[in-house]
């Protein structure tokens, strides 16, 4: 076989196997009619119930059925309820929704507000609580919404994901459990969170030191655990536990600075140390009578399970987990998925010394460049100007381009919120191909020979170290996407610049590929899923700082000499 064609079949393979693990992470489990553990197809019989009509709090009716619903079936498992009520009178709030739909911000609540609380016994009171509304969504408040959702995954999920916790944990004595479980049907989250406010002002809320909230933004796909407490150290050595999980500590670092609120807002802003979940695949279903039982997918229910288990067996089975100060820490922990149901984990100190070694790798890697003549000053830096212009170019592009959606679709631009019919994934799919051929070709165009290639792949390393270094110490959570691309993409400038190695170097330039399509399948779907089509700006910056150093190494290994072995 021919070097060249060699060089190809070795790229493209590594490039299918890191496509496929990179999807892998994804991966839903199977739904489970297991009743020994957590069964999706129990849950989804719960649900049935559930959606069957619209249940906001101005659907009086329907909203009391749920409501009775929960009551009955938690006590025909043996659990005592206690039920939560407060009056206008009692509650006092002023709504901002009218029965209506009309904004009123001086208007009072005029309906009561009713939790249904479970305490289930440990051996100390000491305590994990679970969170999710069910009250549906009946007003639309934002473009692209429409009043009557049946709530099934919002919050139908959360809701048939705590019933079946209460029928795993129905029988277990208290003298099994080391803590205790508590589990809170909160009401009006949809209306301003009112349930989960009122609810955290009760004295038990006092024995519980971590708080696990279920949500939904959309109707499938992977349940991602996307908001943390701060200083979550110590909340993310329990989230390990989980069976399957699926987080990033970008997510949660981008999520703290949004102007998104949940359930777990209440439960944070009384100090309260815990995790977020939420499937996100499919806005357009988001706060819209398609929010419906037809639209619900069992693996998701079963991954929500997969997750949420595995970390309440793991806090009751030690009583040190109730301690009241347990989950205190004085930093946040960085974490990603890096392969199928593996994900990495490490503190802010490992993250300081990861870049600084990072920083010294790529300025070991330029030095010796130099030194040996593979990068010309002149070249290298028009070579770092003109993927710091890709960088602004693509930004513009992907503003543009939400923008000019927004107007065909006929909605307000949001960063982080355009929902438009054609916004879906196959949308998304053929906008980064797009977006790809054109850096591919800007990058071609201005790489002629070896030489030219090499410079710019320093150039893209030397920006996705300065990136590394700047987010490692002003959002740590984010540093990781760019850390580890220059980390690798270091070493391969070091081992292209000192040894002429046909099979080292097709070694390290592949892990440039491996670690990208690692972090950018599962990291660019979800971030497009959570910040739509508003976001094409923030998606356009992450995939430019990726393929800047992935492509000029694809074109260097394409060039590698076949003798040189």
């Amino acid at each position: 076989m021919k070097t060249k064609t060699l060089n190809i079949v070795i790229v493209a393979a590594v490039a299918v196997v890191a496509f496929v693990l990179g999807l892998l992470i994804m991966v839903l489990p199977s739904p489970s009619a297991d009743l020994k553990g957590f069964s999706a197809e129990k849950a989804y019989s719960y649900l049935e119930k559930i959606a069957e009509k619209p249940h906001s709090v101005f659907d009086e009716e329907a909203h009391d059925e749920v409501e009775q619903y929960l009551k009955t079936t938690l006590e025909s498992m043996g659990h005592t309820v206690e039920v939560h009520n407060w009056t206008p009178a009692q509650h006092g709030l002023s709504d901002n929704i009218t029965p209506d739909k009309i904004l009123d911000y001086d208007k009072p609540v005029e309906y009561d507000i009713t939790n249904l609380a479970v305490k289930i016994q440990g051996k100390s009171d000491n305590g994990i609580l679970i969170m999710a509304h069910y009250d549906s969504r009946g007003h639309a408040s934002r473009a692209g919404e429409i009043p009557g959702s049946y709530g099934a995954a919002d919050d139908g999920y959360g809701v048939a994901v705590m019933l079946e916790i209460a029928r795993i944990y129905a029988n277990v004595p208290a003298e099994s459990l080391e803590n205790s479980i508590y589990l809170c049907f909160t009401d009006a989250e949809e209306t301003g969170l009112y349930g989960s406010q009122l609810e955290m002002q009760l004295d038990y809320i006092d024995n519980v030191n971590f708080v696990i909230n279920i949500e939904a933004r959309g109707v499938k796909g992977p349940a991602y655990m996307f908001e943390t407490s701060k200083n979550n150290s110590k909340v993310i050595e329990l989230y390990k536990n989980a069976d399957m999980p699926f987080s990033y500590s970008l997510a949660t670092a981008v999520y703290s600075v949004m102007p998104n609120f949940t359930d777990f807002t209440s439960a944070l802003d009384m100090g309260k140390q815990g995790i977020n979940f939420a499937v996100l695949d499919n806005l357009y279903y988001y706060h819209t009578p398609a929010d419906n039982i037809s639209a619900v997918n069992k693996s998701s229910l079963q991954h929500y399970g997969s997750q949420i288990m595995p970390v309440i067996a793991e806090y009751v089975s030690d009583a040190k987990y109730g301690e009241a100060n347990y989950f205190d820490a004085d930093s946040d922990s960085v974490f990603f998925n890096i392969l199928p149901t593996v994900m990495a984990v490490y503190s802010q100190t490992a993250a300081i010394i990861f870049v600084i070694l990072c920083v010294l790798a790529c300025g070991a890697g330029i030095f010796w460049a130099f030194k040996k003549g593979k990068l010309r000053p002149k070249k290298a830096l028009i070579a770092l100007g003109v993927v710091a212009l890709a960088l602004v170019a693509s930004a513009v592009f992907g503003l543009a381009v939400s923008y000019l959606v927004a107007l065909i679709g006929g909605v307000p631009w949001k960063l982080t919120y355009v929902r438009v019919s054609l916004s879906g994934i196959p949308f998304a799919l053929s906008y980064a191909i797009v977006s790809g051929l054109i850096i591919w070709f800007c990058i071609k165009k201005f790489t002629k020979d070896s030489q030219s290639k090499f410079e710019f792949f320093a150039a893209g390393i030397v920006v996705n170290a300065l990136l590394a270094l700047l987010t490692t110490f002003f959002l740590p959570g984010a540093s990781f996407l760019f850390l580890w691309p220059a980390l690798i993409g270091s070493v391969s400038l070091i081992v292209n610049a000192l040894f002429d190695n046909y099979a080292a170097s097709h070694v390290v330039l592949s892990l440039n590929i491996v670690i990208m399509l690692l972090f950018a399948v599962p990291l660019l779907y979800s971030f497009f899923l959570a910040l739509s089509i508003g976001g094409l700006a923030v998606l356009n910056l992450l995939l430019v700082i990726m393929l800047a150093v992935v492509l000029p190494s694809v074109f260097m290994q394409f060039d590698l000499k076949r003798k040189s072995i």
